[in-house]
């Protein structure tokens, strides 16, 4: 498949996200056909097709490369939803998991590293919760962790999360030295970012 039909693909990715993120996941409806953000809408018709060419470049075939492009636009529609928004929507997360899961190679395998990560996660919210209170993890940010670990797959589900983990950590860190504390860390955003990575990486 030549290599333009996957750059055409992404910017189709591309204008999809920035649609639902602008209009079919905004709270303000009114505003529908608009974006708040230009420079994000920007960004995400320039990265979204770069990313469906370096999945098409690695893959081993064509079919392999969509489905990892059309994982890594989901995610990256969830990154912009949880920066702007601070949420991570069941209605995109909850079915992603599910076609990741049922269109893995290893159906099982996938639906093992995501109950794994799901756990996992889960028992970091709790922590989180009993620690600093409610504002520490979300429970998107628990399903995130299942989603992007079946997407990328059991052998690369620990490096994705763990990546996250440690670009969220750097973020936090960062926002404290410019004074920003107590403002809520889209932590799922930083989830979604390590998933598209490793997932290009695994490809």
């Amino acid at each position: 498949m030549p290599i333009a039909l996957f750059a055409l693909a992404g910017l189709l990715a591309a204008t999809l996200v920035n649609r639902a993120a602008d209009c079919w996941l905004s709270p303000s409806r009114l505003a529908c056909g608009l974006t708040r953000a230009p420079r994000r809408a920007a960004a995400v018709v320039v990265a979204v097709p770069l990313v469906f060419v370096l999945a098409g470049r690695r893959a081993e075939d064509a079919a392999a490369a969509l489905l990892a492009g059309l994982f890594c636009a989901v995610l990256v529609l969830l990154a912009v939803v949880d920066w702007e928004q601070r949420r991570l929507p069941n209605v995109v997360v909850l079915p992603a998991l599910a076609a990741a899961v049922a269109l893995s190679a290893t159906p099982w395998a996938a639906a093992a590293a995501a109950a794994g990560a799901f756990l996992v996660f889960l028992a970091l919210y709790a922590l989180g919760r009993r620690l600093y209170g409610p504002g520490a993890l979300g429970m998107g940010d628990v399903k995130l962790a299942a989603l992007v670990a079946a997407v990328v797959g059991p052998g690369a589900a620990g490096g994705a999360l763990l990546l996250g983990v440690a670009l969220a950590g750097g973020a936090a860190a960062l926002w404290l030295l410019r004074g920003r504390r107590g403002a809520t860390l889209p932590y799922g955003a930083f989830l979604a970012v390590a998933g598209v990575a490793v997932l290009l990486w695994a490809a």
